[in-house]
């Protein structure tokens, strides 16, 4: 087993940052209304400009991944001038995933160069620890009210296994990365038993910023870091759990094909750094933490041939948009339990050993 952003990280170290496109794949599309406070960060690499998914916690805070804004060799916050935040779709800006974009271009579509770039200081790219960024706008993106961020962070996500959740983002839709979608992508997650993610991953056993979970179908899954997890309260509210930290696969490959069976998703979960935002920005825990009821649903990962070409279908449509009340539908319905094979356990097992 090879954990794929320490693969790709490697991989790409040499030509810079910026070779790990984000995506969610064989996602569907959803209304980007009802996830007004999610943005696009472009990222000006040396060779090619790459987008990861960030979220306003308030007109001018985006909260996001380390790995997103840092520099993957000293890990270090970029410099803002090779950085840019915006909303809504991102297909007619960047054309072709992966490809050299200036980003004079980018600014002109109305995205901003923020002001200030804060990584936290116990990031470290090699052992995954405090994936979590924020960004300070100089002021608010274009319709980016109070009113309309409308996202909080949970204070106590649930760690209850097959609790299920939603996963946006604006990243490329392939595991190629070949194309932007024209729609908000979502896909639904449901969360692995300690255990099981223990073996998988062994510093998950003791970390309490993190939360471990499986696509319900194999053909959708989160990439390289794209994934906002976000929930929807009962007041129709939604809540910020987390963001993707790394995912964790049985082959030896690594995991450009995020969708490959037994992939398995562990986040940066948001609400173990309150105190620090509070630190780092002007605001108020009650300013940006969700006092909110959410109730979870109990999801499962099933059958590798679920409707594959409905998912590509909706990763393009451009005309229907699901509403807010449909975001956890694809959970509501599932039945099984999470599951992930004992050969894929033994696997993990051995060639965790063999990496470090």
């Amino acid at each position: 087993m090879k954990f794929s952003v320490v693969a790709l990280a490697l991989a790409t170290a040499g030509s810079g940052v910026y070779g790990l496109e984000k995506r969610i794949v064989g996602g569907s599309a959803v209304s980007s209304s009802a996830f007004s406070f999610v943005t696009n960060i472009v990222i000006d690499g040396d060779s090619s400009t790459s987008v990861c998914t960030g979220a306003l916690i308030s007109p001018t805070v985006v909260i996001t991944s380390a790995y997103c804004v840092a520099d993957p060799i000293s890990n270090k916050a970029l410099a803002p001038n090779r950085i840019a935040v915006g909303q809504g779709k991102i297909s007619s800006i960047l054309g072709t995933a992966g490809s050299k974009v200036e980003l004079t271009k980018v600014l002109a579509a109305g995205y901003a160069i923020p002001q200030a770039v804060n990584v936290h200081p116990g990031y470290n790219s090699i052992a995954y620890s405090d994936n979590v960024a924020v960004l300070v706008l100089e002021k608010p993106l274009v319709n980016a009210t109070s009113a309309n961020v409308g996202a909080k962070i949970i204070k106590k996500p649930s760690t209850t296994t097959n609790a299920a959740y939603t996963a946006v983002g604006w990243g490329a839709t392939s595991n190629d990365g070949a194309s932007y979608p024209n729609q908000l992508q979502q896909t639904t997650l449901a969360v692995g038993s300690k255990s099981v993610c223990s073996e998988i991953w062994a510093p998950y056993t003791n970390l309490t910023n993190s939360l471990c979970l499986a696509p319900i179908k194999s053909s959708s899954n989160v990439c390289s870091g794209d994934g906002l997890l976000v929930k929807v309260a009962t007041d129709q509210s939604v809540g910020l759990a987390g963001i993707l930290n790394l995912v964790a696969t049985e082959d030896d490959v690594p995991a450009v094909k995020c969708t490959e069976e037994g992939a398995v998703d562990f986040f940066t979960t948001f609400s173990n750094y309150v105190a620090w935002l509070t630190q780092i920005t002007p605001l108020k825990e009650s300013d940006f933490v969700s006092t909110a009821s959410f109730s979870y649903d109990s999801a499962d990962i099933g059958d590798d041939d679920q409707s594959s070409s409905e998912s590509e279908s909706d990763s393009d449509s451009s005309s229907e948009e699901s509403s807010l009340d449909d975001v956890d539908s694809e959970s509501s319905d599932a039945s099984r339990s999470f599951k992930l094979a004992a050969p894929l356990v033994a696997i993990a097992s051995v060639a965790f050993g063999a990496l470090f």
